[in-house]
């Protein structure tokens, strides 16, 4: 009997963790909606952000102030962005804030940079492959090895799997020279051969200091960047620009972005606040005049205008998310309920609060049940159970409810 009520209570206990994640999950499903936000724009025209609601000739376009345009005032107010089509119509201005643009000034310093949770939280593979930075062609080509960095770092020929000692050792001897610790936190490149030019890997070392690793004419280039010694580095995300003014994005452990300037390595801080690298996004439109920053969290949507230069905080917006049927429905039902998220490498289990509100919820729950079976119950198993729902709620309830139904009639 003792077993018995043991295996029992295990069995409540394991489907009221399923039910916590199963029953939010489907009431979810039936409740979310996601909001749309306007596409946003800083216009360098009328120096406020400029939005767009919809495509088409029906869409809504507008500035911050409330302004509305029509579909040509618009492509004019925006013609960092819209250059092609300004120029097709024969009204692209030949100068922009007293400064005299071309296609190719655009083209040369528009960029376009995206972060998403998963840029950290996907597993890495530990291999990597490194072009030759001066290789003296357009198109740069596949080596015929790939290397990878544990406790050192070893090249390995792709077609017959053995290890390049004589290269392993010349890079060992490079980095170790230029003070590099092993083993390698990550690194961090882009394999695309489809580039203007190639600039290695930016590699993390167990000490915490960032090293610029690629290869000038058949030998390597180790670098301290020193980005490590005035900043804790969480993630780095290389960019290939075509002014080749930096490498790409450092983000510390506190959320903060911040510009690796080239060549130098210094370290130019966005001027925005910190975002949430496990739930925040980012988008960076960017042109000679302005960066567009877009940041997307679970509270709304904010954007931010840099001026190109500092980058130094010009504007900002800001939009809250409206709470849909699944906030408002969560709030009072769900106090406590499980997802499943991909914030680290691996899927895990994590558990959401919503408010205190809801253990009201619980408490009617669990006064209901302990109506219910008052009758056919002692006194004490009547207490476990109610303050289990009080505990648990709508999971536990069902979970027992369950189990009760399994003994009466399996």
């Amino acid at each position: 009997m003792k077993h018995r009520n043991l295996i029992s209570s295990l069995i409540i206990f394991v489907s009221t963790l399923a039910f916590l994640w199963g029953i939010p999950a489907l009431v979810r499903l039936a409740t979310y909606s996601a909001q749309r936000y306007p596409f946003a724009y800083f216009s360098a025209v009328v120096k406020q952000f400029c939005f767009r609601e919809g495509s088409g000739k029906d869409a809504l376009r507008y500035d911050a102030t409330g302004r509305q345009y029509s579909e040509s005032e618009f492509d004019s107010a925006l013609p960092m962005l819209s250059y092609r089509q300004l120029s097709v119509n024969g009204v692209m201005p030949d100068s922009v804030n007293g400064q005299a643009v071309t296609a190719h000034d655009i083209r040369r310093s528009t960029f376009v940079f995206r972060y998403a949770k998963t840029d950290v939280s996907a597993p890495r593979t530990g291999l990597y492959v490194l072009l030759e930075s001066m290789s003296g062609r357009v198109d740069l080509a596949s080596p015929g090895d790939a290397f990878r960095l544990g406790s050192a770092v070893e090249f390995i020929d792709i077609a017959s799997n053995a290890v390049n000692s004589a290269k392993s050792e010349l890079y060992a001897k490079e980095l170790g020279k230029r003070g590099f610790a092993f083993p390698a936190q990550w690194a961090v490149g882009d394999f695309n051969t489809r580039k203007p030019y190639d600039e290695g890997y930016f590699v993390l070392d167990a000490q915490g200091a960032l090293f610029h690793m690629k290869q000038v004419s058949g030998k390597p280039f180790i670098r301290n960047t020193g980005a490590g010694d005035s900043t804790q580095i969480s993630h780095f995300a290389m960019l290939t620009v075509a002014d080749k003014r930096f490498y790409g994005f450092v983000f510390d452990a506190q959320g903060y972005m911040y510009m690796l300037e080239s060549p130098s390595y210094r370290l130019a801080k966005l001027d925005m606040p910190p975002i949430d690298m496990q739930a925040d996004e980012v988008l960076i439109m960017a042109n000679m005049f302005y960066w567009t920053v877009t940041v997307t969290s679970p509270k709304g949507k904010t954007y931010y205008a840099l001026d190109n230069e500092s980058p130094r905080r010009v504007d900002e917006y800001a939009i809250v998310r409206e709470k849909n049927l699944w906030d408002k429905a969560s709030a009072w039902i769900f106090p406590v309920y499980i997802t499943f998220s991909d914030a680290t490498k691996y899927v895990q289990p994590k558990l959401n609060f919503t408010t205190s509100a809801a253990l009201a919820f619980n408490l009617l729950l669990a006064l209901a049940y302990a109506a219910a079976v008052r009758k056919r119950k002692k006194p004490a198993a009547v207490a476990c159970g109610s303050i289990y729902i009080l505990a648990t709620g709508l999971a536990g309830l069902t979970a027992m409810a369950l189990q009760n139904f399994e003994l009466r009639f399996g």
